[in-house]
């Protein structure tokens, strides 16, 4: 009866040991994907995502920061979330006809 004792407890602390494995991979893999994340945003700050050079300018527009692509031929306006919400609130006619009808296709 010892004997059974014995392998239950160890087969016990055998899956307790596999947890605690399990779970500080996942630790170090979650660990891995920020810094590759963190890696990746700073070796492509500044670049255009529609062109992808190195040539994004950032213009202050009634307090919100936006970001321009000079690059000849290109020309691109990157907003952040809720940035054109921003710009547009408040606008009337044009403006504000536009930004209905933009968010309306998110609705």
């Amino acid at each position: 009866m010892k004997d059974n004792r014995i392998v239950i407890n160890a087969s016990e602390e055998e899956l307790h040991f596999r947890e605690q494995e399990k779970k500080k991979i996942e630790e170090l893999r979650a660990t891995a994907a920020k810094e590759a994340n963190e890696g990746y945003s700073d070796a492509h700050k500044n670049h255009c995502f529609r062109c992808g050079t190195h040539s994004l300018v950032e213009v202050d527009h009634k307090g919100i920061k936006i970001d321009i692509c000079v690059n000849d031929g290109c020309g691109a306006v990157h907003l952040d979330p809720g940035e054109m919400e921003k710009i547009l609130k408040g606008e009337r006619g044009v403006f504000g006809k536009v930004k209905n009808s933009v968010f309306s296709v998110f609705k």
